[in-house]
């Protein structure tokens, strides 16, 4: 027979569910808020780097002079 002191399972699970949910509705109305009122820099494309410094170019097979 079961305790009278301790919840039941279907309790437990229910109140994960619930806190589950409850986690997932803050983030994303947090997201939503950030994206529609958020005065962040725009995304740009970065820019590609330049290929005629450093070892950019070099081959990674080394030479056999």
């Amino acid at each position: 027979m079961a305790s009278d002191k301790e919840p039941g399972v279907w309790l437990t699970v229910l109140k994960l569910v619930l806190g589950a949910a409850a986690l997932i509705g803050l983030v994303w109305g947090a997201l939503w808020y950030l994206e529609k009122y958020g005065s962040g820099p725009e995304m740009n494309p970065s820019l590609k780097p330049k290929m005629d410094w450093g070892i950019a170019n070099d081959s990674p097979i080394p030479s056999r002079r």
